[in-house]
């Protein structure tokens, strides 16, 4: 038996029921317009219908049968379509308009059946070829599909009345009641819970400039090796995962998963790294580390400690995470071990790779709708520089992370240099913030442990004994 061409997936009937409805009704005019575009439509006459209907729904004109044909008459079409009677022969074959709804849901499901095979064509045609890089071909194909999934949730824009409604919010919820919903929980929030909108670090000071680390932000904290950037960016993903309970994906291009699993369980039981290593435990230090064991393996971390990887391949095993685990905070560390998306690396073009880098490190954030947390490597100008205070100009091989970030952050531990300035201080330089203020913040640095945890400055105490010092004023001797 000869075998049957196969027709893309559509429903003619569908596409008349949803057209008719449109030249009947102006509600679901304003519906269809608003959920459609032409090449959801199978048919080509359809096409050319729908993008007419769509014209007098954007210039918010009135949309008959006449009307319709008239425009469809000046453009030359009238006759390719079918004429007047096939204009009529839609309007009296639509349905309730009430049912719109449902029938536009069935046009959108067709056609994303038929992007999906065409882009399956695609990804066959360039796997054909051969490629020389694979994992770029690979990535490729996933960021198609991606991007179908996404531009089937997303729309043309919205109005700021939808918004204020709560039509087209994400909370689904007006704004004022959602408002109120603020006040409300601000008021029974629990006082030790920090007042901030996105994900807390419990570094009570940097919660309150940041506001916590908010969805589809790229954050960059930057140091001189050995300041401390991993223990720092370590405490960040056990407090977020381990006391927000949230997903985390933990991208270790320095240091492998057994040794950053022996760091968190050292701050997490705070014991000594030696002590755990060489098992010098006495019976309660071991049951802290028991204790600690056992909370971790109550919430999901991932460690993917692969070393050298590019850039694309972070990115799809990001995604997978994302639908395997729907994870909340991603934490890479470093940058500058990161690989572009080309196959080969040379000095001349590593500041366009480390752009390229940020740059799809920005798309990733926006993507998930997750905040992600990158280290980065300073260069040498700040030691030359009187106080070893770092700039923004200071990031090492490219500019291009000062504009996609938002937020960049230096991290500055002045016993670095002086082993007797300040020992056990560290200075969290918010040196930008696209959505907040900027500034600096202290933080304590356990360096037995290699544990960062708040800062309480000692002038509280002396405040303190100054006021017991005037309320036993009257029992001194003087």
């Amino acid at each position: 038996m000869a075998e049957k061409t196969r027709i893309p997936p559509n429903s003619k009937e569908s596409e008349m029921m949803v057209l008719g409805c449109m030249l009947t009704s102006v509600n679901a005019l304003n519906i269809s317009a608003d959920s459609l575009q032409p090449q959801d439509f199978y048919y080509t006459e359809h096409q050319t219908i729908f993008s007419v209907l769509k014209l007098a729904f954007v210039s918010d004109k009135p949309a008959d049968i006449h009307l319709v044909a008239e425009e469809l008459k000046r453009q030359g079409k009238l006759e390719i379509i079918g004429g007047v009677n096939y204009l009529t022969a839609l309007a009296q074959y639509a349905g309730t308009s009430a049912f719109i709804e449902e029938y536009v849901e069935l046009l959108k499901e067709k056609s994303i059946l038929r992007r999906m095979i065409s882009a399956a064509q695609t990804i066959e045609k360039n796997a054909l070829d051969e490629p020389a890089d694979v994992l770029e071909t690979l990535d490729h194909a996933q960021t198609i599909l991606f991007q179908i999934s996404q531009e089937n949730q997303s729309t043309a824009g919205i109005t700021i009345r939808d918004l204020i409604s709560g039509l087209k919010a994400e909370s689904k919820i007006p704004y004022l009641k959602e408002l109120q919903e603020r006040q409300q929980a601000f008021k029974e929030r629990d006082p030790n819970t920090p007042p901030v909108t996105g994900i807390p670090t419990h570094f009570i000071d940097l919660d309150k400039l940041l506001n916590g680390f908010n969805p589809s932000n790229l954050m960059i904290i930057a140091a001189r090796p050995a300041m401390g950037k991993t223990a720092l960016m370590t405490s960040i993903a056990e407090n977020i995962c381990f006391r927000n309970n949230i997903p985390v994906a933990f991208f270790s291009l320095e240091m492998g998963a057994s040794q950053l699993l022996h760091r968190m369980i050292c701050s997490q039981a705070e014991l000594e790294s030696e002590k755990i290593m060489t098992g010098s435990l006495n019976g309660s230090e071991y049951q802290r580390v028991v204790a600690s064991v056992n909370m971790m393996q109550k919430h999901t971390m991932i460690i993917d400690d692969q070393p050298g990887i590019k850039i694309t391949d972070l990115r799809a095993r990001a995604r997978r995470l994302k639908e395997a685990y729907n994870i909340g905070f991603i934490v890479i560390d470093y940058l500058q071990l990161l690989g572009g998306s080309g196959t080969h690396r040379s000095q001349e073009n590593r500041q366009n790779e480390i752009s390229e880098i940020s740059r799809m490190l920005k798309n990733l954030a926006r993507e998930l709708n997750i905040p992600i947390l990158c280290a980065a490597q300073l260069s040498r100008k700040v030691e030359e520089r009187q106080g070893h205070r770092q700039m923004m100009s200071d990031l090492r091989e490219s500019g291009s992370l000062e504009q996609d970030s938002d937020v960049v952050m230096f991290l500055l531990r002045r016993e670095y240099y002086d082993p007797y300035d300040k020992p056990g201080l560290a200075e969290v330089i918010v040196a930008k913030n696209r959505h907040g203020a900027v500034g600096s913040v202290h933080l304590a640095f356990r360096k037995e442990i290699a544990q960062f945890a708040n800062y309480t400055p000692i002038q509280a105490q002396s405040d303190v004994a100054k006021n017991n010092k005037q309320a036993f004023a009257a029992f001194s001797p003087e």
